[in-house]
């Protein structure tokens, strides 16, 4: 080992190349211990603090009230950045946008969905426009996502406005 004024110094003490990898090993584990579990800690409880419960996938039951009544089944997942995506139970039409936190709590998205003319395989030339999507929405006490929504045809689709409420169950992750 040399010194600052370039002289050699003899190490006495010796390691065996075992007990090198044996110390590093547990250094490195030890690490990564240290600074990688408070920081996931850390993000998960701001993740769920931001999206006031929200974040994650929903089965969800749409009623539509106007301007006529309906109701469908859809499936809602909101993602950690605020990607929200949503797959629709009748015609497996997918739908993307952004979800962010609301003053005063719960969440606030907003997401486009193309529109395909009926019975016709979905395709550019079948698209006949598209369905932007406003929607306001919070966890209840009892765990489900409850919200409202309004609807409108943009991109070509005329004549077309829904609103109306939903609600949904969480689906939790489960081993087999």
């Amino acid at each position: 080992m040399s010194t600052s004024r370039g002289r050699r110094v003899a190490m006495r003490a010796s390691i065996s190349r075992r007990q090198l990898l044996v110390g590093a090993g547990a250094g490195a584990l030890g690490t990564a211990a240290a600074l990688g579990a408070a920081p996931l800690g850390a993000l998960a409880s701001e993740g769920e603090e931001r999206s006031g419960g929200a974040e994650g996938t929903w089965y969800v039951t749409v009623q539509v009230t106007s301007p006529s009544p309906a109701s469908f089944d859809t499936l809602y997942a909101f993602a950690k950045g605020g990607v929200f995506t949503r797959i629709d139970g009748r015609t497996n039409a997918a739908t993307v946008g952004d979800w962010m936190p609301a003053q005063g709590g719960g969440i606030v998205f907003t997401a486009i969905q193309f529109n395909f003319n009926a019975g016709v395989l979905p395709s550019s030339a079948s698209r006949n426009g598209a369905i932007l999507g406003n929607f306001a929405a919070h966890v209840a006490e009892d765990g489900t996502l409850v919200g409202t929504f309004t609807a409108h045809g943009i991109l070509g689709l005329t004549g077309f406005n829904r609103a109306g409420t939903f609600t949904g169950t969480k689906i939790e992750a489960e081993g087999p």
